[in-house]
């Protein structure tokens, strides 16, 4: 089960990366998504809207998966997300720039949905790559 675990993961952000509507095939309608920057667990629907922010912001955004662990019903991805600015994003406007975003996320699988996403991304580096922040040194 490990191994289809792992391999949905790759179809959902395959998916992602073509239509947002994935979202709503491979997630559960009580999911619980733990976010980056968020008070609190999101719904379904809260979590279609801060990918939809990131594609907004980063429309041309392909994830390449780096490595997978499996056990159980868990799946831990690192990931990197490579896009381009081309909309706005945390009040700074398009910049053209190249944009290399490295994310762990761990979800949890039941009966062919994710049911529990946790998320965690390099927001300080994707700042820095985007001028807001200069970089370290």
């Amino acid at each position: 089960m490990t191994e289809e675990n792992k391999a949905f993961i790759r179809r959902f952000l395959m998916e992602l990366d073509k239509d947002l509507s994935a979202v709503g095939e491979f997630f559960s309608p009580d999911c619980v998504a733990h976010l980056p920057g968020s008070h609190g667990p999101a719904n379904r629907e809260g979590f279609k809207q801060f990918v939809t922010l990131l594609y907004t912001a980063f429309p041309d955004l392909r994830h390449t998966v780096e490595d997978q662990i499996a056990e159980g019903d868990k799946v831990v991805t690192r990931l990197t997300a490579r896009g381009s600015h081309q909309g706005p994003f945390q009040g700074v406007g398009p910049t053209g720039r190249q944009v290399a975003i490295r994310d762990i996320m761990i979800t949890r699988i039941k009966a062919g949905r994710i049911i529990e996403l946790w998320a965690q991304f390099d927001a300080l580096g994707l700042l820095q790559q985007l001028g807001v922040l200069p970089p370290p040194g």
